[in-house]
């Protein structure tokens, strides 16, 4: 998301402000904005984010020996993990049940209010319930009750890139929809890891949407002598690989693909295609942008970039044959000489020949001779200059007449902030264009905000700001349920008042449109789990499934499954946005009940590190290392990788790392820690060596319990290193770590990307490390990390193939109380694991990896997970299909110093003596015992259901539960010792 980092920063207070609600007590208090500096950063610089952004994710995956991404890799992996077996009870492997412990049972976690970048919305024409939209990364989401609710319905063995969708309108065909993808975000398609989310095809269903199946992807060339085959899944090398819009000929069902540097058609509902319209230089990703749309008399209208290379097609044209070569098309705008061949004060050319125009199309319904047309002008909203950055035209096809509209485009008056105020694309990134169906007057545009306009901007005096930011002063805001950068509005075809927006935060629905002023209200949905997370974290307490992701365009997100902080009654998969901008690492600090709050840490791009308090004062911290430095002089605000790492100890939450490229920080007081007062670890950038920015850290892990000076952080690097710094919390900060890098004879790459380090939770002897990259063994697994010269073995087993992203080591009881070890490993198709690995391996056999998740994660993408050993709680963190949950079974979490007591004693008299009233209406008291050594306990109270209403924790000693907000009936309370050791349990009765 192409944001400005000082606003973003901004707009993720008022994204707290406009969702915490901090205490049952204290409903309407919110926080006050803090003051912030807030210096422009300008399109060149949003340019950077997005290429850094790429450049990130293909460095995790390029095989080093060849510096690319293996051709058809995604395809292929896909199908071999189809070979793969899936986990069940009694899998046979070498003659033996495998896995003897039930099925996990994968929960959503969401956010299922807060999506993954949309860019495709349709209503079906004859029932206004079935909604379709297309995620950039999530897939094909389809709704029943007019966005309310979303189902994934995309294939789940194939790329889930769409961006384009389109239903055949003719009675009799309404059936048909069909689906394109690829996103192309401003930069070169022929570098190497430029587009990364490509399509691979266009996708048909019969069915209205329920299934979808693949279409040929041949193409015959425009003159017809020649066929664009399917090319690589990884390279931009046929038109279908980047999709802007498709449209569909209401009198022929002809399809029309506005693609990539070319449109192309099918008469034969997709058993053919043929190029139908080109040019002759070929286009980047910045100016290779089309778009296509049909009246209901059968006139085709394109618009192709005005920064073309190839002058001579760029601007608007029609045809009513819509055949290929270009003397059946018509130019009616742009042409190759400004005010000579072209519309009289046209700017949607760029006659430089350097820069992009993108240009947006649309007919509106009710009078099929407008022709709406918003263009990119190559103004800019930024600096003492600022202008909105956007033109509009208006078409009469009747009259072969022209309006500019431009004068009135969205320029709301502000100095400090014109970048917001005024109409800003973003290099044509975020750009919305739709006509109300029964008023050929009422114009929606889209940039980073939404804006409406009753006159179809004629006048500035009737133009309305109804989403995205808040056209709040002196300061913006966040728009209620409303998220920045806008790509597609589609209107209910049964009530034109109300409509569906996508955006980089997915989908919102609105009742009325129409209302006046900025009162437009916006309902976010439930279940459009796309999001696409980059790190995941949970709340370290025991059963508090509070998590938090750093996700890409949608910052940190927050679910708070306690219902302190949000709603007491709501869904806690509708989570809580924290910040909004690109999310990195996260942590959590420990649950306080008095006074009530809770601290997460967040990162955000480039080395950003925040510490939010979720509190009756909330307070947001930006707690970067001033020791920190950027990469060099022309990346000045870049303190690390563009998804930068930093780590909470899990276990003992006022220990906190940060990675600062080969730099490593260290603070022992993260709740209190300013940017000042960080220990640098000066013998960590003498051990990984290299340039800055040449060998960066990108894992973290520590040993599990609470902190003895025999613990250990293992630290992994992008050239494939590992290292040992024992007791870390105290360890001097010049102390070189031990190198314990598996040697290259074992088939070990100097230049892999560990991404992840598991610790066995109860003998940090046994790690296990993760290579990201395509092209080399990628799972590795040692049981004497703490030697100087650690046995490595190669653990990947049958999984070959993949790219591997994270592991977690598991420790667990099975039915009959024995000890049971498993191992988990994200990849890119998927969450896989075996059991007992610590044995297979060391008997010298090779481990049979299984499919976690069955048709709930499918081959979802998993980047992260975190694990609670104390109850077994292991979160997944997938790249666009948001969170999910489970328990990995029975715990046995005993650590070195013997933490994790699995079987408290239960109602001893000398922990909780007595608890009363039994029948109450008002206050549940509880009087402590004489133990000594308890330092907290944890209060939680459940319905006859077994559902947790309440929880908090204190300090050992007497008190009351207040329970007159819950409704009459049956309940247990359970009082736990912070160490486990002890519970008291107690049935009681609201009345």
């Amino acid at each position: 998301m192409k944001l400005r980092l000082r606003l973003l920063a901004l707009l993720s207070v008022a994204a707290i402000v406009s969702f915490l609600i901090f205490s049952p007590k204290k409903v309407n208090q919110k926080l006050t904005y803090k003051q912030l500096a807030m210096e422009e950063i300008g399109e060149e610089q949003e340019a950077k984010f997005d290429i850094a952004r790429m450049k990130y994710e293909f460095d995790l995956l390029k095989d080093p020996a060849t510096g690319t991404i293996p051709k058809n890799i995604f395809a292929t992996e896909r199908k071999f993990a189809q070979g793969l077996p899936e986990r069940t009870p009694d899998y046979i492997v070498n003659g033996t049940t495998s896995r003897t412990s039930i099925l996990n049972n994968y929960l959503e976690a969401g956010p299922n209010n807060i999506g993954g970048r949309t860019r495709a919305l349709a209503y079906d024409v004859r029932n206004n319930k079935v909604v379709l939209g297309g995620c950039v990364s999530g897939g094909i989401m389809r709704s029943t009750d007019g966005g309310g609710t979303w189902v994934r319905v995309s294939p789940e063995n194939d790329i889930h890139s769409f961006t384009a969708i389109v239903q055949d309108p003719r009675a009799g065909n309404q059936d048909t929809w069909y689906a394109g993808g690829g996103e192309a975000l401003g930069n070169s398609a022929s570098i190497p890891y430029a587009a990364i989310y490509m399509a691979n095809g266009i996708w048909k269903s019969t069915n209205n949407g329920a299934s979808w199946t693949k279409l040929t992807l041949n193409i015959t060339s425009l003159d017809g002598n020649s066929v664009i085959g399917a090319g690589a899944l990884e390279a931009f090398d046929n038109t279908f690989d980047l999709v802007h819009r498709l449209a569909v000929n209401p009198l022929n069902g002809n399809l029309y693909i506005a693609g990539h540097r070319r449109i192309v058609r099918s008469t034969d509902g997709g058993a053919s295609f043929r190029v139908v319209f080109e040019g002759n230089a070929p286009a980047n990703s910045s100016n290779g942008q089309t778009d296509v749309t049909v009246t209901n008399s059968g006139k085709v209208y394109i618009a192709i970039n005005g920064g073309n290379p190839d002058p001579s097609i760029r601007g608007v044209w029609f045809s009513t044959t819509a055949g290929p070569g270009r003397a059946e098309w018509n130019r009616i705008s742009g042409g190759q000489t400004l005010n000579v061949d072209s519309v009289s004060q046209w700017r949607g050319n760029e006659y430089a020949d350097n820069g992009s125009k993108r240009i947006l199309i649309a007919v509106a319904p009710s009078n099929q001779n407008l022709l709406y047309t918003f263009y990119e002008n190559g103004l800019s909203s930024e600096g003492a200059a600022a202008k909105p950055e956007g033109d509009l035209f208006r078409y009469d096809a009747g009259a072969n007449t022209w309006s500019n509209r431009s004068a009135n485009m969205p320029d709301f008056p502000n100095t400090t902030y014109p970048n917001v105020y005024k109409l800003n694309l973003q290099g044509g990134y975020n750009m919305l264009l739709s006509i109300k169906p029964d008023d050929p007057n009422f114009v929606l545009i889209g940039g980073t905000s939404l804006y409406r306009s009753t006159d179809g901007f004629a006048t500035s005096s009737n133009t309305s700001w109804i989403g995205g930011y808040g056209p709040t002063y002196p300061r913006p805001g966040a728009y209620p349920n409303s998220h920045p950068d806008m790509h597609t509005f589609s209107f209910n075809p049964a009530n034109s008042k109300q409509g569906i927006c996508g955006n980089d935060g997915g989908v919102q629905t609105t009742d009325d449109v129409t209302v006046a002023g900025n009162n437009v209200s916006w309902t976010l949905p439930a279940k459009y789990q796309t999001l696409q997370y980059y790190y995941v974290a949970m709340d370290p307490e025991t059963n508090r499934n509070n998590f938090a992701g750093g996700a890409q365009d949608n910052g940190t997100t927050f679910r708070d499954g306690e219902r302190l902080f949000g709603n007491p009654t709501g869904d806690p998969n509708n989570q809580i946005s924290v910040f909004v901008n690109d999310g990195t690492s996260v942590g959590f600090s420990k649950f306080s009940a008095n006074p009530l709050e809770q601290v997460i840490y967040s990162g955000y791009q480039y080395g950003y590190i925040y510490r939010q308090k979720f509190a009756a004062v909330g307070k947001n911290d930006s707690i970067k290392p001033s020791g920190a430095i950027t990469f060099n002089a022309d990346n000045p605000d870049q303190y690390g990788e563009f998804v930068t790492v930093f780590k909470l100890n899990q276990d003992n939450t006022e220990d906190l790392f940060y990675a600062n490229f080969n730099k490593l920080f260290r603070t022992t007081s993260a709740s209190t820690v300013t940017p000042t007062t960080w220990t640098e670890m000066t013998g960590v950038k003498t051990a990984i060596g290299g340039a800055l920015g040449s060998s960066n850290i990108r894992a973290l892990a520590f040993s599990r319990g609470l902190y003895a000076p025999s613990h250990a952080l293992y630290i992994g690097t992008t050239r494939g290193q590992i290292f040992r710094l024992d007791n870390p919390r105290n360890m001097a900060a010049a102390t070189v770590p031990v190198n314990i890098t598996p040697p290259l004879s074992l088939g070990w790459s100097a230049t892999g990307n560990v991404q992840d380090i598991a610790v066995n939770p109860n003998n940090d002897n046994e790690i296990m490390a993760v290579v990201s990259n395509y092209g080399l063994v990628s799972i590795w697994w040692t049981n004497n990390a703490k030697a100087a010269s650690p046995n490595w073995v190669n653990a990947e087993g049958n999984l070959t193939l993949p790219s591997i992203r994270c592991c977690k080591i598991i420790v667990k009881k099975d039915a009959g109380g024995n000890a049971v070890q498993e191992y988990y490993v994200g990849t890119s198709v998927g969450l896989y694991s075996v059991a007992n690995l610590n044995t297979l391996l060391p008997a010298g056999t090779s481990p049979t990896w299984q499919r976690e998740g069955g048709n709930v994660l499918n081959q979802a993408v998993v980047v992260d997970m975190a694990y609670r050993p104390v109850d077994n709680t292991l979160l997944i963190g997938t790249h666009g299909n948001g969170m999910y949950y489970t328990s990995v079974g029975t715990p046995n979490f005993t650590p070195n110093l013997n933490t994790g007591i699995i079987n408290p004693v239960l109602n001893d008299k000398n922990f909780i003596t007595t608890v009363y009233p039994t029948l109450a209406s008002n206050n549940i008291n509880y009087q402590i015992g004489n133990l000594t050594g308890i330092k907290n306990i944890t209060v939680a109270l459940y319905n006859i259901k077994g559902q947790k209403v309440a929880q908090y924790e204190t300090a050992y000693q007497s008190g009351n539960l207040p329970i007159d907000r819950f409704a009459k009936g049956s309940y247990i309370l359970t009082i736990t010792s912070s160490d486990n050791k002890y519970r008291h349990v107690q049935k009681l009765m609201k009345q």
